[in-house]
Parts: structure tokens; C-alpha cells; sequence
């Protein structure tokens, strides 16, 4: 079976580069890899989750995809739990219900012969509403009936495990915006909700975790599973900080799963370029006056 994990596309109804990247993307996807199933992990939209025309214009663009697609949001898409959210945007009930009503529910579990596929909102995480009770409910009981002869992908926008030395609630990456540098913080799961989760998780046959956030790839081995960061298909994110062992790439990722094994590989789009957020200028001047205003 063949699974691909795209993430961090990062779409502006003004259209423009990432918008291009993603055509060549699709184009890619339907007329050369021709994947099983297509998950994306997150930041669909390109900044601000309450835009609907961004959301109408990602929900177009996502269309373009022949193969059958899951998507889980990311913190542009309903915004971010904790007092800290980046530029005020926290994570909503109605933020969740728009994305749900365009995408599809933040969290699912898709069966197939080879694998279990499961999704989960990791922007519920420690926000403390309702939401998060239901999906950690959801997710106990879904763990509880899952079949013992077929191994477990599981994916989610923020890393699981720690993305820096720091820890979890106070980790922030500090990345540059074409002259400013921003400080990006709760760049993983916190330290609560990840204790809780990967307890649940030894219950299972757990083979590989894929998320996206970073805008970097990654593969490294967590006692039985691949933890594995997805590339930006929008643009590089040059950081300040050490994160080890990530590949500044633009691509996606690649999983392979036979005889219950589970491999994932780095891939590149042909033709697409290897952007930074010096060539979207328009990113880097709503990212800075979203920070500016949030302050």
C-alpha cells in the first residue's frame, strides 16, 4: 500500500506561489505516484483560520487530488490551544466547526487491508474545551477496538514527541521572516497531553506518526514506530535553533506498508522550487503585522 503525507501548504485565495506549488503537487500525485490514499497533516490555509475565502479556495485546490484524501487541521486552519497562541489566534469551537464543515471531522480512523489510519486535532490538545474531552473519549474508545493483525499509522499537525531540548510549554523556534524574526512557540505537543497520549498508544501496534508543523522532514525510530516530520509543500522556514537530524526540503512524504511493515521515504515534486518566505512576500508581511497587532 501506498500512503502519502502532504503538509503545510499554506493557500491564499490571492493565489501565488503556494498556490502554483500545490497544482504541481496534484498534477505530480494523480499522474506519477498515484498513492492509495493522500493524508495532509495541516496548515492548509495560509495564515488566518478565520478567512473563508482561503478555506474556500484550499477546499478547490485539495479537489484537484484524484486519490481519496484525509485531512487533520493544523493551527492556521482553527488556530492554537495555551495563553501563547501565536498572533491571539486560539483554538475555537467555532474555528474547529468552519474547518470540520469544509474538511471534515479533526479527528477519524480509516481502515484498510494493509493498515489503520488514525487523525487527531493536536490543536485540542491542553485547550480545555469540550472538543478535546470528546476526542480523547473518542480516541480511548477507538484504541480499545482496534483488530491486532494490522499495524497503526498515526498522524497529527504538531510533532508528538519534543521538537527542541526545551521543554514542550515553553519551546519556541525562532525563525526569520524576511527582516524580522519571529519567535514561534508550543512548536510540539505538551507535556501533559503527550504523557497521556503515548500511554494510550502502547496499547496498540503502533508503526509510525506523521505530522508536519516544522516545515522540515525527519525520520527517526521511536521504539516501535517511525516518527516522522513532513515537509512544507509552501516554503522553507530557515530557523535560528538546532532541531537534529531535519532536511530542509520542500516535498512530501512517501509510506510504504507490506507485510506489516512500515517505511516512509523523502520525496521531491519535480519542478517545484525550493521557495523561502523571501519569495512569498505576502506571508512575511501578514505574518509580521499579525504578530505586530497580537503584542
Amino acid at each position: 500500500m501506498k500512503i502519502v503525507q502532504i503538509s503545510d501548504t499554506h493557500l491564499t485565495a490571492a493565489g501565488g506561489p503556494t498556490t502554483a506549488a500545490f497544482r504541481l503537487l496534484a498534477q505530480h500525485l494523480n499522474d506519477e505516484v498515484r498513492p492509495d490514499l493522500v493524508v495532509h497533516s495541516g496548515d492548509i490555509q495560509v495564515l488566518h483560520p478565520d478567512d473563508a475565502a482561503d478555506r474556500a479556495h484550499s477546499r478547490a485546490l485539495l479537489d484537484l487530488i484524484s486519490a481519496p484524501l484525509l485531512v487533520i487541521p493544523g493551527n492556521h486552519d482553527v488556530g492554537m490551544p495555551g495563553l501563547n497562541a501565536w498572533a491571539g489566534l486560539s483554538v475555537t469551537d467555532e474555528r474547529v466547526a468552519a474547518h470540520e464543515a469544509a474538511f471534515g471531522p479533526g479527528h477519524w480512523r480509516h481502515d484498510t487491508d494493509a493498515a489503520i489510519l488514525l487523525g487527531i486535532n493536536s490543536e485540542l490538545l491542553g485547550s480545555g474545551l469540550q472538543r478535546e474531552a470528546d476526542q480523547w473519549r473518542w480516541l480511548e474508545n477507538t484504541l480499545e477496538d482496534l483488530p491486532a493483525d494490522r499495524p497503526v499509522l498515526l498522524f497529527l499537525h504538531k510533532p508528538l514527541w519534543a521538537a527542541t531540548d526545551e521543554p514542550a510549554d515553553h519551546a519556541e523556534v525562532k525563525m526569520k521572516i524576511g527582516d524580522q524574526r519571529v519567535s514561534v512557540r508550543q512548536v510540539d505537543v505538551g507535556p501533559v497531553a503527550r504523557d497521556r497520549l503515548l500511554s494510550l498508544l502502547e496499547r496498540i501496534d503502533l508503526r509510525a506518526v506523521g505530522c508536519g508543523h516544522l516545515h522540515r522532514y525527519r525520520n527517526v525510530q521511536r521504539n516501535n514506530a517511525i516518527e516522522v516530520w513532513a515537509p512544507a509543500t509552501a516554503f522553507l522556514a530557515p530557523s535560528e535553533d538546532d532541531l537534529p537530524e531535519a532536511h530542509e526540503q520542500l516535498g512530501y512524504v512517501e509510506y510504504s506498508v507490506a507485510g506489516g511493515d512500515v517505511t516512509a521515504e523523502f520525496r521531491l515534486v519535480p519542478g517545484m522550487p525550493q521557495l523561502t518566505t523571501d519569495d512569498v512576500p505576502e506571508i512575511a508581511q501578514a505574518i509580521v503585522a499579525m504578530t505586530a497587532a497580537a503584542v
